[in-house]
């Protein structure tokens, strides 16, 4: 047939039943490709060189994008930081220096100024009215006014508070003409308040604040905690943490040597 490829086998290979070799050979025929191969590869090539195209295409107009956005687009400018503000001083006018025989006179007056203004910078204690555990008598904070309070705040459970409290039974003995102790116990229980007090012979009124009103009015975060107040009922600072004998001593001096 026109278009048909025809090969021979060896005899060899074709052998019959019986053994029996064929002398004749036996046509193979291989099909020929079909008509549209050459014409479907023609097409795919098209297909291919098209999407080629396409792609270069769109990869071209991608960077030409980009190329002019980057010559379009101004430059950010750097972002200041903000300016630290310097802290500010207070510079008083100057004033002419005084002559010899009013030196003394006026050294005299600017102390008492100063002393009348540092007096007016100190808050006023809050003043509040609890029961002494040890007596079940009723006091207030201001019942003490023109003695030295030291309003201690503490707890049976807090070993801080147990070490400082004998030093503290030491100076409100040493010092009772002048000076006042105050327990205030937090997050404890009147029972145990009293016991430990008991147990280390403590004579200071002690008192509970259950309701912890007295507490949140002077802030209290940590035990112990102890505010100096002075005898106008002004505080005169706070210390927390345990405190000595010694500074103890020292903070009352310092307020007694201002009468």
């Amino acid at each position: 047939m026109p278009g048909q490829v025809q090969s021979t086998l060896p005899q060899a290979a074709l052998a019959g039943a019986g053994g029996v070799n064929r002398a004749h050979s036996i046509p193979v025929v291989t099909e020929p490709p079909p008509p549209d191969y050459h014409a479907s590869n023609n097409f795919m090539s098209k297909q291919q060189i098209i999407r080629t195209t396409i792609t270069a295409i769109f990869l071209l107009i991608i960077a030409f994008l980009l190329v002019d956005c980057s010559q379009q687009a101004p430059s950010a400018e750097p972002t200041k930081a903000a300016p630290t503000l310097a802290p500010t001083i207070a510079i008083a006018s100057p004033t002419p220096a005084p002559t010899k025989a009013s030196t003394a006179t006026a050294n005299e007056k600017k102390a008492a100024e100063e002393a009348d203004k540092s007096d007016k910078e100190y808050p006023e204690a809050y003043d509040f009215t609890a029961k002494n555990l040890l007596t079940n008598e009723t006091f207030s904070l201001s019942d003490y006014r023109g003695k030295i309070v030291f309003l201690n705040f503490w707890g049976s459970w807090c070993p801080p508070c147990r070490m400082e409290m004998p030093g503290f039974q030491k100076i409100y003995e040493k010092y009772s003409d002048d000076v006042v102790i105050i327990g205030v116990g937090i997050n404890d229980s009147p029972g145990s308040l009293i016991e430990f007090a008991n147990s280390i012979g403590v004579t200071y009124p002690i008192t509970n604040d259950r309701t912890s009103e007295i507490a949140r009015h002077y802030r209290i975060r940590n035990l112990p905690t102890t505010y100096r107040i002075d005898q106008e009922g002004k505080i005169r600072g706070v210390a927390v943490g345990a405190l000595s004998e010694e500074q103890l001593v020292k903070a009352i001096e310092e307020l007694l040597a201002r009468k």
